[in-house]
């Protein structure tokens, strides 16, 4: 529909945090995730060849799907309805051979299109859920896959910051098509153990990871010097990463913020060198949002997409500096060196522009849509919930570093809270709900939201969804659990041996390519 707006007014209520109110959303989620494991089994075709797709769309990002929900089982069954074989939907939609497609240094991530890389992390992770996934001395990789993993990093290691892509030239680091998108796969294959073939045929690859992030890192540089040298030192950053020629981008899927987010996933020695200059680009980019009042810039210098207003989606605006952000308050050396007020105002200013603009017109997706939206608060709400004392030493360190008698936006700071942010959370992921293809009725919601391009598919469709579903799940059991421990007179502190507790806190696995809990090996 021509009149169709870029987002709905949001009339919505955040939920009240309480046992009642998390046990039915907790109940109403799983029954989600079920219904929409059926809906894209029987409305979508099973693959004979891969074809020339990613995860990004298509089957091999449904595939992952349902190897995510299979793997995080434990918290969405229900006792009242039997679930789906999760891990047979999956299985069926990952072709047996490599796809007859080359390895080109523009596509070496597996979450754009035409990539060899898209089988080899689907075939990975498929031979782990054969084994339950538990990893170990009876799991092995065939040794085509090692081979073109091993090719990928060679090229990566060569690669220019910008490089050819469909006729133009493209920045080569982000997470759809580039070096982080492979790092990212990289992170997650070497947390998992394999037969002892395995682990030396694959030794080579893991261990150019620190030059991986090295050339990384490198590019960002030398895009900020490439920035200044066109535009002056105005909004430049320590770190800037192109996505088309002349045009640096922050959006998570095209720019930095996916990009230190991935990178934020690494190892802590891995990353001991670079944190001045990620700390001191978080910083600039919670500045230049801060500046728009809460939005984030698509690009710098301003690119028109042909839009009244900045977006608020995951590839381009504030929810993918919010994931950052939510991931950077975890890493406890980056935060007490390098955490800044603006950090906390740059969350709560692009909380409440993602709360006002957020419901977008265009659906459930996780590119651009309700539920990606949504999942930066649940990574948000495990910050302010379960790290809090890595927030306060952060706050005092700073307090300490500037010689400052108190906390400066103090009244900012203690607005943000796990409840803060669980509460929209909810609101946001039980909307969804009301999103095609999962619900078809025009008169559901009173909000006509379109039909996506690719419905079934992780990045634009119903399978993001029930990503994002399963993953407040077990962020709804995890609080549950502790809510019981506590009404029985137990300390926070028994959290950390409690077996129910810890399960449901590694079953949530983060943003697909992504993370934001860290490498889980899961994708």
């Amino acid at each position: 529909m021509g009149d169709r707006p870029q987002y709905f007014e949001n009339t919505l209520t955040p939920l009240s945090i309480n046992a009642v109110t998390l046990t039915d959303s907790l109940r109403e989620l799983r029954t989600a995730v079920r219904k929409g494991a059926e809906l894209i089994h029987q409305n979508t075709s099973l693959p004979d060849t891969w074809g020339s797709n990613g995860l990004f769309r298509a089957f091999p990002g449904i595939a992952l799907a349902f190897l995510r929900l299979d793997y995080q089982s434990s918290v969405l069954e229900d006792s009242t309805a039997a679930s789906p074989d999760y891990r047979r939907y999956a299985l069926q939609r990952i072709p047996s051979s490599l796809p007859d497609a080359p390895l080109l240094a523009s596509r070496l991530s597996p979450i754009g299109s035409s990539s060899p890389m898209t089988a080899v992390t689907l075939r990975i992770l498929a031979t782990l859920a054969k084994q339950d996934w538990q990893s170990g001395s009876n799991v092995g990789v065939v040794g085509e896959d090692i081979s073109c993993l091993h090719d990928a990093v060679q090229l990566a290691l060569k690669n220019e910051p910008i490089v050819p892509h469909d006729g133009r030239k493209m920045g080569g680091d982000e997470m759809l098509f580039g070096r982080a998108g492979l790092l990212w796969t990289l992170l997650n294959i070497r947390a998992h153990q394999f037969d002892q073939r395995t682990q030396h045929a694959l030794s080579p690859v893991l261990e150019a990871i620190p030059e991986l992030i090295r050339v990384i890192v490198d590019a960002g540089q030398q895009g900020s010097r490439a920035y200044i040298e066109k535009n002056g030192e105005e909004n430049a950053h320590p770190l800037m990463y192109v996505w088309m020629e002349g045009y640096f981008g922050f959006g998570a899927v095209h720019g930095i913020t996916g990009i230190l987010t991935i990178l934020l996933s690494s190892k802590p020695e891995e990353l001991t060198g670079y944190l001045p200059l990620i700390g001191g680009t978080i910083t600039a980019l919670c500045k230049l949002s801060v500046a728009a009042n809460g939005h984030l810039p698509m690009t710098l210098p301003p690119y028109s997409f042909g839009g009244s207003s900045e977006l608020v989606q995951l590839c381009h605006g504030s929810p993918g500096l919010l994931i950052l952000l939510g991931t950077a308050l975890k890493n406890e050396q980056l935060a007490s060196a390098h955490w800044d007020p603006i950090w906390d105002e740059a969350i709560y200013l692009g909380t409440e522009r993602v709360w006002e603009e957020g419901l977008l017109s265009k659906g459930g997706s996780l590119c651009h849509g309700v539920a990606g939206n949504a999942w930066a608060w649940l990574l948000l709400h495990d910050c302010f919930e379960y790290h809090a004392a890595t927030l306060n030493e952060a706050r005092t360190s700073y307090v300490e570093r500037n010689q400052l008698s108190a906390l400066p936006k103090a009244d900012v700071s203690q607005k943000l809270t796990g409840d803060f942010f669980l509460s929209k959370a909810l609101a946001f992921m039980l909307q969804a709900r009301e999103t095609k293809p999962y619900n078809t009725s025009s008169t559901a919601s009173g909000r006509d939201y379109r039909m996506p391009d690719e419905p079934y598919s992780l990045f634009e469709g119903l399978a993001g969804n029930l990503c994002a579903w399963a993953d407040t799940c077990a962020i709804l059991q995890a609080r549950l659990r502790r809510m019981d421990l506590v009404r029985q007179g137990m300390s926070t502190s028994s959290l950390s041996n409690d077996p129910l507790f810890q399960d449901a806190l590694h079953r949530q696995l983060g943003f697909p390519a992504l993370g934001g809990n860290g490498a889980t090996g899961i994708y």
